[in-house]
């Protein structure tokens, strides 16, 4: 029996032995981290996917301002584009949660605690203080 993930109006069930973004860190994150032999600490590990992370967000944000605003480019270039960064993104966040001795699992469940305590179309609002404000 596969397990049952829903994305807002999209499910999706599957068979999940490992989870794909652990079959990507270890095929793929695993494989090429470090490459250059530059992190010899645990901290330059952490550092160097807090710096990558960032840095790919931010290539992310110029990729989607660059669709917006540039010029048209033809075959899908920017959604081409889009997705590479977003792979970068996922790349060094991966690798984040592992240094973190965390689950992708615990991340997301403790993203989806946080988040049901904020919005009310996810049924349990925590951090509501008068007159609408979230904390």
């Amino acid at each position: 029996m596969g397990k049952q993930l829903s994305f807002g109006m999209f499910e999706k069930e599957f068979d999940d032995q490992e989870g794909v973004l652990d079959t990507h860190l270890r095929e793929v994150i695993n494989k090429s981290w470090n490459f250059a032999g530059r992190c010899k600490t645990y901290d330059d590990h952490v550092q160097n996917a807090v710096l990558g992370l960032v840095g790919e967000a931010g290539e992310t944000a110029d990729q989607v301002k660059k669709w917006l605003y540039h010029t048209e480019k033809p075959g899908g270039h920017h959604e081409a584009k889009l997705k590479s960064e977003l792979g970068d993104v996922i790349y060094y966040w991966r690798k984040l949660v592992e240094l973190c001795g965390f689950t992708v699992e615990e991340v997301l469940a403790t993203n989806k605690e946080k988040l049901e305590s904020r919005h009310p179309e996810l049924g349990k609002v925590s951090e509501r203080f008068g007159n609408g404000y979230i904390k």
